[in-house]
């Protein structure tokens, strides 16, 4: 049975509805994803801020002096791991 006049049957119309739900909506959460981490609305982004932050918090909480923080902050610049 052919369903269009095409000679193709529903089960295909209904296989290539469902393709074109799945390609459009991985589209759109590709979308969602590349432009939470470009815009910087991203918690933990590739290259986030996120430990800089927690350096912050630290400081303003009393845990670490001045020094400390400033040791550490330019460890985190350069990317290398403090020593204990």
């Amino acid at each position: 049975m052919t369903w269009g006049g095409w000679g193709v049957s529903p089960a295909a119309w209904v296989v290539e509805l469902v393709l074109l739900l799945l390609a459009a909506g991985g589209g759109a959460a590709g979308a969602v994803l590349l432009l939470g981490r470009r815009t910087g609305t991203w918690p933990d982004g590739p290259e986030g801020d996120r430990p800089r932050r927690i350096l912050d918090e630290r400081l303003a909480a009393g845990e670490i002096d001045v020094e400390e923080y400033e040791r550490l902050r330019t460890a985190l610049r350069s990317g290398s791991r403090p020593a204990p």
